[in-house]
């Protein structure tokens, strides 16, 4: 194979396994029911047993980046939190050692690639024979996004097969340790495989071509090669998954650093540990180094997330713009900067709603400070995504900026008004998921050149400007509380009214004019979705500005 036929494979194995990777993620969003997501959160609700999940799962599938990117596309998902899956990723550089014990034991090796094709088949089929129903073709997905992932690992990893085939240890003979760790690196960068590293590490101390504490730098650098799948996985990818990559790579730096600076410590406690053949002994300084790794950073888990979550945001330091000013000790004051900082978010969620409907803010009926407001959010230059996940961190920090206020001396009307603001909050983040869970079909049916369509589409747009522009206004204007709360009554009445009509139409359509089912479907969802986010932002403008014995229903 020429150099040019490697480099090209490379590069469709790298567009395979990047468009496994979305495909993989949008089918986990659509299967994660509320219950799987408590599971999941159940299940690695904690530093320990998140390591613990890491480390079996990773000892079955043979493979940490595997995991690793499971892990992506369910933090991508929203199905785990990061915190959680940061926990994971720590647990799989554990498992991942189980793949040496069973090539020094057995000489055998669990061929991932192999179920890249049956996989890619299967969901392939499983897609055209059972997409009536969103939930079996979402499953079918799945299966079909796994299979591309692999197959795309595996191009890559046959684009090096020459490299691999060509490189001779012996070569590096009399070097010092830190060459081989560095080697180690490169290589397993390359052939996106540390188990690969590490079974020709292993042929080369049993056949005496390197001794043991070269063979221990190899493999210490095929641990920090190996972060190069979380990486690629992280290319063009949403904040919080670039962030997990992020947290893969901080790890096995900090555990290479440590492991290698340990090295003859390390060496020397297995050695006195009872084992005598070099090849479990350097089995034993692999698992054994990535346990102290274990050691020294699981009590750390809790701040090393909050510190990646306030990574690849934006390109302004902080999304907060108002509590991280405030100590939470200045309880009125903090109570104060939450009330801003909620307002905040709404702003964003009002301009992300803009976006999705590619409205500009210049179209509602509002001026001044709000009209400012309003379009620097909407000028952040950042992707939909990126711009929801803002949100939700955001939530987050107001979220955990309340339970520090609440831990020291505050009244127990200032707690009611501290949830009230995190109700508020929440809303805010219903009122964006629903404008996001309809992105795709808003896109559909702005480019769609039917005229029924056209007119359905055009038709929500304009209610959804009249109804943006009301509560834009009810969020800036200082009314009395009852007539606000009137107003967002009225605001209710008409979104509910507007949703009414449009089901109707869409049902006596589907009855006269033999209307696609599936389609009648999509549009009565898009429908109900944008009443939701209306709804949801019109509670999240009450929970802010009026008393709880004045909410709307």
């Amino acid at each position: 194979m020429s150099l040019s036929i490697s480099f090209l494979s490379f590069l469709a194995g790298l567009g395979l396994f990047l468009y496994g990777m979305t495909r993989l993620e949008e089918a986990l969003g659509v299967l994660s029911s509320a219950s799987f997501r408590r599971f999941l959160r159940r299940s690695t609700s904690n530093p320990i047993t998140s390591m613990l999940g890491g480390t079996l799962t990773t000892m079955l599938v043979q493979s940490s980046s595997m995991v690793g990117l499971m892990m992506m596309a369910l933090v991508g998902a929203g199905i785990i939190p990061l915190y959680n899956a940061v926990g994971v990723v720590l647990g799989a550089n554990l498992g991942t050692t189980f793949t040496g014990w069973i090539v020094a034991t057995l000489g055998f090796k669990l061929d991932l690639a192999a179920m890249a094709l049956p996989a890619m088949g299967a969901g392939a089929l499983w897609c055209v024979l059972l997409a009536r129903r969103e939930k079996w073709l979402a499953w079918g997905r799945l299966v079909f996004g796994f299979g591309l992932l692999l197959f795309g690992l595996d191009a890559m990893k046959n684009s090096m097969e020459q490299v691999a085939t060509l490189f001779d240890v012996s070569v590096l003979k009399g070097y010092p340790a830190i060459v081989y760790l560095l080697v180690g690196v490169l290589f397993t960068a390359l052939i996106q495989s540390s188990s690969a590293t590490m079974m020709i590490t292993l042929s080369a101390l049993h056949t005496g071509i390197v001794d043991l504490p070269s063979a221990a730098a190899l493999v210490i650098g095929a641990d920090l090669g190996t972060t190069s799948t979380l990486a690629l996985g992280g290319i063009n990818a949403t904040a919080i998954k670039r962030q997990l990559a992020l947290a893969h790579v901080l790890i096995n730096v900090v555990t290479a650093t440590m492991a290698f600076a340990c090295l003859p410590l390390i060496l020397a406690m297995v050695r006195s540990s009872g084992l005598d053949d070099p090849l479990y002994q350097l089995v034993a300084f692999h698992s054994g180094f990535n346990l102290i790794g274990i050691f020294l950073l699981l009590p750390f888990v809790k701040p090393f997330a909050r510190f990646l979550e306030t990574r690849f945001l934006s390109s302004q330091e902080d999304v907060r713009t108002y509590i991280q000013n405030v100590p939470a000790t200045m309880v009125n004051e903090a109570v104060t900067a939450v009330t801003k900082e909620v307002d905040c978010l709404l702003v964003k969620v009002a301009a992300l709603a803009l976006r999705n409907l590619k409205l500009e803010p210049q179209s509602l009926r509002i001026s001044g400070e709000l009209q400012q407001r309003l379009q620097q959010a909407f000028n952040a230059g950042r992707r939909f995504e990126d711009c929801y996940d803002e949100i939700k961190t955001l939530e987050g920090e107001i979220l955990e900026f309340c339970g520090e206020i609440q831990a020291g001396t505050i009244t127990p009307e200032q707690v009611k008004r501290l949830h009230q603001y995190l109700n508020a909050a929440r809303h805010g983040v219903y009122a964006a998921k629903s404008g996001k869970d309809i992105r795709q079909n808003l896109a559909a049916l702005r480019h769609n050149d039917r005229e029924t369509l056209s007119r359905f589409y055009q038709a929500q747009v304009a209610m959804q400007k009249e109804l943006l522009t009301d509560l834009m206004i009810l969020l800036n204007a200082h009314y009395q509380p009852a007539h606000l709360r009137e107003e967002l009554n009225r605001v209710k009445q008409l979104n509910q009214q507007s949703h009414l009509d449009t089901e109707h139409g869409l049902f006596v359509r589907g009855l006269h004019d033999g209307a696609d089912e599936q389609e009648t479907s999509t549009l009565l969802n898009v429908n109900r979705e944008l009443r939701a986010s209306i709804d949801n932002f019109s509670r999240a403008i009450g929970f802010l500005r009026l008393e709880d014995e004045m909410l709307i229903d």
